[in-house]
């Protein structure tokens, strides 16, 4: 080929006939080193090599690694931080639904009492990884906001 490697043959075959600066098809078999006719196209049915295949390969990981890997990673490291800096008082969402309010929390154990419903008092153990997110206040249900002043 002349100059660049490239990947695949369809588009080296394309990169060389473009860059010879003639329509001929003569002039790119013999550039090539394969005589036109029947027997070249038994010769040249070897495909491209691994090497060849290496930079798209590479590619797909590179994709992957920032559409897949990379976000979940994140997502973690803040799932983390959120049950590190859980304190009482403060709104949760449990990963089955379950909203309620931090009484207690137990690093030791890694487990959250939560209270469920004040008026019964209500109370629930829930591992810290069960929780799911920790609730602002436009986030809480508007019946939940009721209870909670009709008290």
């Amino acid at each position: 080929m002349s100059g660049s490697v490239v990947i695949g043959s369809g588009l080296a075959i394309c990169v060389d006939w473009i860059s010879l600066g003639t329509g001929s098809l003569l002039t790119l078999a013999q550039t090539e080193g394969v005589a036109p006719g029947p027997a070249a196209a038994e010769g040249s049915s070897a495909g491209p090599s691994f090497i060849d295949l290496l930079p798209m390969f590479a590619l797909m990981w590179i994709v992957v690694y920032y559409v897949m890997i990379r976000p979940q990673r994140k997502q973690a490291r803040e799932h983390t931080q959120m049950l590190s800096n859980l304190q009482k008082h403060d709104q949760v969402r449990t990963i089955g639904g379950i909203i309620g309010k931090v009484v207690q929390v137990d690093q030791d154990q890694d487990t959250v009492i939560l209270v469920v419903d004040e008026s019964k008092n209500v109370r629930m153990r829930v591992t810290r990884q069960s929780v799911a997110a920790v609730l602002s206040g436009e986030e809480i249900p508007a019946k939940i906001k009721e209870e909670d002043t009709a008290r």
